[in-house]
């Protein structure tokens, strides 16, 4: 199995088609970065955070030496918000589709390499905004359907990637990999929001 090597965005021929329901948008960032005030769940390490336009989220961090990526939920409904260093290389037009997709790899000789595509693990059939950053390969997507659901799809895609896909050109892709977000953390991610998320 191919683990995820760069948590930043490609671009990527995958599979094609488009979902119905999904977000037709592109929007300035609505989270930004946060502020940690407090931990909610050490064990899930759920934590409250605060915007820059002071209000409040909970959420859970991955970080590495280029990117930091929030999965959270602040009181609009679940986000992801990766943040990294890397120049923009595509932005997938609307609309969009966002799935939990493994890499299919083909092997040659002894090398493996990437053919770009994705098998589907699970796909978030709900409305999303897409915000991504004009320069480097940040974004943000807000689901604006079921938080649990989008959640769900997140923790399907636990080494491996979530894929936002053009559905006018399926060769225009996103993507970032999860690393430590899992099916666990979903439960007192929700509960801190629903008590603290303002």
């Amino acid at each position: 199995m191919l683990t995820p090597s760069l948590p930043h965005f490609l671009s990527l021929a995958i599979l094609a088609g488009l979902l119905s329901g999904a977000a037709l948008a592109q929007t300035p960032d609505p989270v930004g970065p946060l502020t940690k005030v407090q931990t909610f769940d050490r064990a899930q390490k759920i934590n409250v955070g605060r915007t820059q336009s002071g209000k409040t989220v909970c959420y859970f961090r991955e970080e590495g030496s280029s990117h930091s990526l929030d999965i959270g939920v602040p009181a609009e409904g679940a986000y992801l918000r990766l943040e990294t260093f890397d120049e923009r290389e595509m932005t997938p037009p609307p609309p969009l589709r966002i799935f939990a997709g493994k890499e299919i790899t083909r092997r040659q000789g002894n090398d493996e390499f990437s053919t770009g595509e994705f098998t589907v693990l699970q796909a978030y059939n709900g409305a999303f905004d897409y915000a991504p950053d004009p320069q480097r390969d940040s974004f943000t997507v807000i689901a604006k359907g079921d938080a649990k659901a989008f959640l769900d799809m997140v923790a399907s895609a636990n080494g491996q990637f979530v894929v936002v896909q053009s559905g006018t050109d399926a060769k225009l892709v996103n993507y970032t990999a999860i690393y430590g977000f899992k099916s666990a953390a979903i439960a007192p991610l929700l509960a801190c929001a629903k008590e603290r998320a303002k």
